[in-house]
């Protein structure tokens, strides 16, 4: 498990480019060294800081007195989760081959 720690630390959410400026973040890295997402309690931890992640992410693109930029936000805050989605299922996935190796 320590090893799938050292080589998938964090995953990264990754604002849709139609949304992003140049002066405005990219990305932002969620850590997932401490959880065990081989376990229920883990793999909801680890949605909750994909979630503010994508939302601070998201929120930091659009000027949110616009109307219009509800939508936006909603939908980069969607399409920021989807892309943090296979990571996520990556990271899962190796933490089960890595307890069955284990064992």
């Amino acid at each position: 498990m320590k090893r799938l720690h050292a080589l998938l630390a964090a995953t990264s959410l990754v604002a849709s480019a139609n949304a992003a400026a140049a002066s405005v973040p990219q990305s932002i890295t969620v850590k997932v060294g401490t959880l065990d997402l081989r376990s229920d309690k883990g793999q909801r931890i680890l949605a909750m800081r994909i979630q503010r992640a994508a939302i601070a992410l998201c929120r930091s693109q659009v000027v949110p007195s616009l109307p219009s930029n509800f939508r936006q936000e909603r939908e980069c805050i969607r399409e920021a989760k989807a892309s943090a989605e296979a990571a996520v299922k990556t990271l899962t996935a190796a933490a089960s081959l890595t307890s069955s190796k284990d064992s």
